[in-house]
Protein backbone atom coordinates (compact mmCIF):
# COMPACT_ATOMS: atom_id res chain seq x y z
CA UNK A 1 0.00 0.00 0.00
CA UNK A 2 1.12 3.72 -0.93
CA UNK A 3 0.39 7.04 0.22
CA UNK A 4 0.78 9.56 -2.35
CA UNK A 5 1.91 13.22 -0.82
CA UNK A 6 2.43 16.10 -2.70
CA UNK A 7 5.28 18.51 -2.23
CA UNK A 8 5.41 21.90 -2.67
CA UNK A 9 7.17 22.28 -6.05
CA UNK A 10 3.92 20.58 -7.31
CA UNK A 11 5.85 17.07 -7.37
CA UNK A 12 4.79 14.30 -5.27
CA UNK A 13 6.14 11.45 -3.66
CA UNK A 14 4.64 7.82 -3.65
CA UNK A 15 5.09 6.40 -0.41
CA UNK A 16 4.95 3.05 1.49
CA UNK A 17 3.97 2.05 4.74
CA UNK A 18 5.96 1.96 7.59
CA UNK A 19 5.59 -1.86 7.44
CA UNK A 20 6.77 -2.69 4.20
CA UNK A 21 10.20 -1.40 4.98
CA UNK A 22 12.31 -4.02 4.03
CA UNK A 23 15.70 -5.09 6.16
CA UNK A 24 17.92 -3.74 3.77
CA UNK A 25 16.66 -0.73 4.14
CA UNK A 26 16.17 -0.41 8.02
CA UNK A 27 19.62 -1.31 8.82
CA UNK A 28 21.49 1.37 7.57
CA UNK A 29 19.17 3.40 9.88
CA UNK A 30 19.75 1.70 12.75
CA UNK A 31 23.05 1.86 12.02
CA UNK A 32 23.29 5.42 12.22
CA UNK A 33 20.69 5.49 15.44
CA UNK A 34 23.56 3.60 16.99
CA UNK A 35 26.49 5.80 15.94
CA UNK A 36 23.99 8.61 16.96
CA UNK A 37 23.33 7.54 20.72
CA UNK A 38 26.78 7.85 21.13
CA UNK A 39 28.07 10.86 19.88
CA UNK A 40 28.15 13.54 22.58
CA UNK A 41 27.35 16.37 19.87
CA UNK A 42 24.14 14.55 19.10
CA UNK A 43 22.94 14.00 22.62
CA UNK A 44 23.66 17.90 23.74
CA UNK A 45 21.53 19.23 20.06
CA UNK A 46 18.76 16.61 21.69
CA UNK A 47 19.28 17.83 24.73
CA UNK A 48 18.74 21.82 23.39
CA UNK A 49 16.21 20.64 21.67
CA UNK A 50 13.64 19.56 24.17
CA UNK A 51 14.59 23.26 26.26
CA UNK A 52 13.97 24.94 23.05
CA UNK A 53 9.90 23.06 22.74
CA UNK A 54 10.99 20.83 20.04
CA UNK A 55 9.42 21.61 16.98
CA UNK A 56 8.21 24.98 17.57
CA UNK A 57 11.99 26.16 18.21
CA UNK A 58 12.78 29.72 17.14
CA UNK A 59 15.41 30.30 14.35
CA UNK A 60 17.99 31.19 17.25
CA UNK A 61 16.73 28.03 19.08
CA UNK A 62 17.40 26.61 16.06
CA UNK A 63 21.10 27.91 15.78
CA UNK A 64 21.98 27.19 19.16
CA UNK A 65 21.31 23.43 18.61
CA UNK A 66 22.95 23.55 15.12
CA UNK A 67 26.44 25.19 17.44
CA UNK A 68 26.28 22.32 19.92
CA UNK A 69 25.88 19.43 17.03
CA UNK A 70 29.27 19.28 15.96
CA UNK A 71 30.74 16.21 13.97
CA UNK A 72 26.53 14.91 14.31
CA UNK A 73 25.51 16.81 11.75
CA UNK A 74 26.71 14.63 8.74
CA UNK A 75 25.06 11.40 10.19
CA UNK A 76 22.27 12.70 10.92
CA UNK A 77 21.37 14.62 7.62
CA UNK A 78 22.08 10.73 6.18
CA UNK A 79 19.83 8.98 8.24
CA UNK A 80 17.42 11.53 7.49
CA UNK A 81 18.18 11.23 3.92
CA UNK A 82 17.99 7.37 4.63
CA UNK A 83 14.33 7.45 6.24
CA UNK A 84 13.22 9.34 2.79
CA UNK A 85 14.38 6.95 0.71
CA UNK A 86 13.66 3.97 2.49
CA UNK A 87 9.49 5.47 2.24
CA UNK A 88 9.87 6.59 -0.88
CA UNK A 89 8.46 3.93 -3.42
CA UNK A 90 8.75 6.08 -6.38
CA UNK A 91 8.49 10.33 -7.22
CA UNK A 92 7.51 12.45 -9.94
CA UNK A 93 11.20 13.80 -10.53
CA UNK A 94 13.23 12.86 -13.99
CA UNK A 95 15.54 10.95 -11.95
CA UNK A 96 15.21 7.90 -9.57
CA UNK A 97 15.29 7.75 -5.90
CA UNK A 98 18.76 7.62 -4.42
CA UNK A 99 21.02 8.75 -1.59
CA UNK A 100 22.63 11.06 -4.07
CA UNK A 101 19.81 12.32 -5.69
CA UNK A 102 17.83 13.26 -2.63
CA UNK A 103 20.30 15.76 -2.73
CA UNK A 104 19.29 17.40 -5.95
CA UNK A 105 15.44 17.92 -4.77
CA UNK A 106 14.47 21.23 -3.84
CA UNK A 107 15.02 21.86 -0.31
CA UNK A 108 11.25 22.70 0.42
CA UNK A 109 10.64 19.14 -1.32
CA UNK A 110 13.01 17.66 0.92
CA UNK A 111 11.91 19.31 3.88
CA UNK A 112 8.35 18.33 3.48
CA UNK A 113 9.38 14.73 2.70
CA UNK A 114 11.23 14.36 5.45
CA UNK A 115 8.32 15.84 7.96
CA UNK A 116 6.18 13.16 6.04
CA UNK A 117 8.16 10.59 6.85
CA UNK A 118 9.40 11.20 10.44
CA UNK A 119 7.33 8.69 11.64
CA UNK A 120 8.54 6.10 10.22
CA UNK A 121 11.89 6.51 12.99
CA UNK A 122 9.91 4.87 16.02
CA UNK A 123 8.87 2.21 13.81
CA UNK A 124 12.13 1.09 12.80
CA UNK A 125 13.97 1.53 15.82
CA UNK A 126 15.37 -2.21 17.31
CA UNK A 127 12.65 -3.70 19.67
CA UNK A 128 14.39 -5.24 22.70
CA UNK A 129 11.54 -6.46 24.32
CA UNK A 130 11.09 -10.29 25.41
CA UNK A 131 9.51 -12.16 23.49
CA UNK A 132 9.38 -15.48 25.05
CA UNK A 133 8.63 -18.49 24.11
CA UNK A 134 5.82 -20.20 25.44
CA UNK A 135 6.74 -23.55 24.68
CA UNK A 136 10.16 -22.44 26.23
CA UNK A 137 11.87 -24.60 29.09
CA UNK A 138 13.85 -20.98 29.88
CA UNK A 139 12.34 -18.47 31.93
CA UNK A 140 13.03 -14.89 30.43
CA UNK A 141 15.88 -13.13 33.66
CA UNK A 142 13.29 -10.40 33.63
CA UNK A 143 11.12 -13.13 35.41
Amino acid sequence: MTTRINLPSGAYADLRAVEDVTERQRRPIRRIQAQLTGNAGFLDAVNEAEKAGGADMTPDAQRAIAQVMGDAFDPLETLNDLLVLAAVVSWSYPFEPSLDSVQDLPGRDLDALRTAVAPYIAALQPNFEPTPDPASPIVPSGE
